[in-house]
C-alpha cells in the first residue's frame, strides 16, 4: 500500500470522537484526508482486485463511506462519523439493508475489524430459510468450516417465535435469524495495521468466508 494507516490515523478519529463539530474537523481535513479517507479506499481498491481475481464473477465493487452524517432523521445530530469504512457491494448505497450478503472492513477510535453482515428485508430472510431448509447438507458443511476459524464472532437478532423445521441443532439456530455478522475484531496493538500486508491478511479472511459469501448471494438470484 502506498496510502497506509498510520498514527495520525488513530489521532483523527480520537480527535473527531472528542471534537465533533465543523470547524474542528475543518481545520483537520488534510489530515483525515491524507490518513483515512485515502488509505481506506486504496485498500478497498486493493481487497476487490484480489477478489477479482481469485473469482472473475466477483463484481461487488468498493463503496467507501463519507465523512458526513445523515443527521436528519437521527438523534444523534454530531455531524461527523468517528467510524470510517468500505463495503464490497454493487449498489453503491451505505444502508444496512440490502438483499445480498456484503464483505467490510472498518475502523473507528477503539479497534478494527472486517467480515461480512446480511441484513435483507424480512421476505428475503424467508427465502433465506427456504434455502436452509432445502440445501441443509451445504448449510451444514459452510458452518462447520465456520466454526474452525478463530477470532470470528457470529452475532445477530433473532425470532422470539420457534419456525418450525427439522433441522439439526447446529442450524436451528441460524434459521432463527433477522439477518447476522460474522466480524473479527482486532486492536490497534496488533501493528499489521500499519503494515503493507493489511490488504492480504482482510484478503485472506474474505476468502474463508466465500463459501457463505456464495450460498447466501445464490438467494439473490
Amino acid at each position: 500500500m502506498i496510502n497506509k494507516f498510520n498514527e495520525l490515523t488513530n489521532e483523527y478519529l480520537i480527535g473527531i470522537r472528542f471534537n465533533n463539530y465543523k470547524e474542528w474537523f475543518h481545520e483537520h481535513r488534510d489530515m483525515y484526508r491524507l490518513n483515512v479517507h485515502e488509505p481506506m479506499a486504496e485498500l478497498a481498491d486493493l481487497v476487490y482486485e484480489k477478489m477479482h481475481k481469485m473469482d472473475k464473477n466477483f463484481v461487488q465493487t468498493p463503496k467507501v463511506s463519507r465523512a458526513n452524517r445523515d443527521i436528519r432523521f437521527s438523534k444523534n445530530k454530531n455531524p461527523y462519523k468517528e467510524c470510517k469504512w468500505f463495503f464490497l457491494r454493487d449498489d453503491g448505497k451505505p444502508d444496512l439493508t440490502y438483499p445480498r450478503p456484503t464483505y467490510f472492513f472498518e475502523i473507528s477510535p477503539d479497534w478494527w475489524r472486517y467480515g461480512m453482515f446480511y441484513y435483507p428485508k424480512p421476505a428475503d430472510m424467508q427465502l433465506y430459510r427456504n434455502k436452509l431448509s432445502a440445501e441443509s447438507a451445504r448449510f451444514e458443511r459452510i458452518v462447520k468450516k465456520l466454526e474452525r476459524l478463530k477470532g470470528f464472532e457470529v452475532t445477530g437478532e433473532k425470532y422470539k417465535r420457534e419456525f418450525k423445521n427439522e433441522l439439526s441443532p447446529r442450524l436451528n439456530g441460524w434459521y432463527q435469524f433477522k439477518g447476522f455478522d460474522i466480524i473479527h475484531y482486532e486492536e490497534y496493538t496488533n501493528t499489521a495495521f500499519y503494515g503493507d500486508d493489511l490488504p492480504d491478511i482482510v484478503f485472506e479472511a474474505f476468502k474463508k468466508l466465500y463459501d457463505m459469501y456464495k450460498f447466501l448471494y445464490e438467494i439473490s438470484l
